[in-house]
């Protein structure tokens, strides 16, 4: 890439950053992005120059400056002569263009070298290639260049794999970011259903992975606990990227524009109840996923009243009954309980008990054994209302509000489902298997002292009738008497079941 009129990036670095570096080189690779990297690259003494000038003037260059300690230890390198004469030719350019960009490899300052008119390097925007941002950082900066390249923008699924391959990061905070970027931007949709559609079929792919489900389940009853839920945490794992480009998606899309994540959960939660030989615990271990986007779902649509985009993403989807082959809402083939339902309950409470208190498994169980521990009351819940808090940081940063909001749509996934039971009781009414909801969490306990959501939803209905949001939006099919027969059975099993843990 020696032609100093082509459209490329320059990496000025020192050599003790070689390996940072080459990572960097590997995203801009994978993203197709030209760059000069070395002087070896370049002529010697005046022709260097002289190049990197000519270059700089077509308008097609972006200057990289790569800053660590090992540059700020250092009072003389080619990296400060080419910093140098970067700096002269910023000067030149007219305020505000974005060309050169500082780039930190660790978590030290930017230098201050004088930029002229009172600017300083360190007041540009810089890119953090280190740390747990490193993935959401490199994926912008792949970005940044394409667009002061003139290039289109990289696609989305390439970007990702560059990064993944330049370094072993959080998938999640970068679908989280595409998903704000790309889903109110028509020319992108494309795109970013291809990006969520890759993160579903790699759940898939294991969720499908018959040799996963046969085991083996070996050892001490504590050595097959330890198995199971090592499975479930990396489910959860796997299904993080999903589940945060979800949250963005449920919050700020509309009802067609939701057709990735409406596919995805409905194809997990297929999944999950398609027949399969092999370890009971871990076939429905299959729900995970399914269950989690459920309630991801649910959880930004109630507390942003997007009831139409909860009715779009967990009401309408079914899936094949596995017995009768008829149409199944998810929101009755799965629920919280059915991932554990092969298993003992220390399963779910080891689960929870590791990821609440950050022990590891072993001491967990010493912990349970010991009896310096007791179980749950809904420890799946727990586990939930842990997990999924990061998510949503940036909507509710106070635990308090996020609780309340957690408890509210445990309970209005509970009336829906009730709802769904009704609906098919009614027209099979000798299966009373049918007949009550199964979606109680935590709220179930908490009622005594932090409120009662589903009598708070209760009140709503009762004082806004037809007006209610959920009917209005097509909720139990706009029908007052259905609504009020879903919120009355599930007050009625809900407080059967609180009366019990209370």
């Amino acid at each position: 890439m020696n032609d100093e009129g082509a459209k490329h990036v320059f990496i000025s670095y020192v050599r003790e950053d070689s390996d940072q570096v080459d990572g960097l080189c590997a995203v801009l690779e994978a993203a197709q992005i030209p760059y000069w990297r070395d002087r070896k690259d370049l002529g010697p003494g005046d022709a260097w120059r002289a190049k990197i000038r000519t270059a700089i003037r077509s308008g097609s260059l972006v200057f990289l400056a790569c800053f660590s300690d090992n540059s700020r230890a250092r009072d003389k390198s080619y990296m400060n002569e080419e910093l140098t004469l970067a700096v002269e030719e910023f000067r030149q350019m007219s305020p505000g263009r974005v060309w050169l960009i500082p780039v930190r490899l660790d978590a030290g300052d930017v230098p201050d070298w004088d930029l002229g008119a009172g600017r300083v390097l360190s007041d540009l925007n810089y890119s953090d290639l280190f740390g747990k941002d490193h993935t959401a950082h490199a994926a912008r900066l792949v970005t940044t260049i394409s667009r002061l390249l003139g290039e289109k923008r990289p696609d989305p699924a390439t970007a990702l794999a560059a990064v993944e391959q330049a370094a072993s990061a959080d998938r999640a905070d970068l679908l989280k970011r595409l998903t704000k970027e790309m889903l109110l931007e028509p020319s992108r949709r494309i795109e970013l259903d291809d990006l969520v559609s890759q993160e579903v079929q790699r759940v898939l792919a294991v969720l499908k992975d018959t040799d996963r489900l046969t085991g083996p389940l070996q050892g001490t009853n504590e050595d097959q606990i330890v198995r199971i839920v090592e499975e479930a945490q990396e489910l959860w794992t796997l299904s993080t990227p999903f589940c945060a480009s979800l949250q963005v998606a449920s919050r700020w899309g509309a009802p067609e524009s939701l057709t990735p994540w409406t596919s995805g959960i409905r194809s997990f939660v297929a999944a999950a109840v398609k027949p399969e030989s092999g370890k009971p615990a871990l076939i429905e271990l299959r729900h995970l996923p399914g269950m989690i986007g459920i309630m991801t779902a649910a959880l930004t649509c109630t507390s942003s009243g997007n009831w139409a985009n909860l009715k779009s993403l967990v009401v309408d989807p079914t899936v094949r009954d596995s017995y009768e082959q008829k149409p199944t809402p998810i929101i009755e083939a799965t629920d919280p309980y059915k991932p554990f339902s092969g298993t003992t309950d220390w399963v779910a409470n080891s689960l929870a008990r590791a990821t609440t208190a950050g022990k590891n498994l072993d001491e967990v169980l010493k912990d349970f054994t010991e009896r310096r521990d007791g179980k749950y009351h809904t420890p799946v819940a727990e586990w939930l209302h842990h997990i999924l808090r990061p998510l949503f940081s940036d909507q509710w940063p106070d635990d308090d509000t996020y609780s309340a909001e957690f408890d509210r749509a445990e309970a209005v996934l509970g009336v829906l489902a009730q709802d769904a039971t009704n609906v098919r009781a009614a027209a099979n009414p000798q299966k009373p298997s049918w007949s009550r909801s199964h979606w109680h969490g935590r709220s179930t306990w908490r009622s005594h002292s932090h409120g009662n959501p589903v009598t708070d939803l209760l009140h709503e209905f009762e004082t806004q009738g037809a007006r209610w949001s959920p009917l209005a939006s097509g909720l139990f099919g706009g029908d007052t008497d259905r609504a009020r027969a879903a919120l009355g059975g599930y007050q009625t099993s809900f407080n059967k079941i609180a009366s019990r843990r209370f």
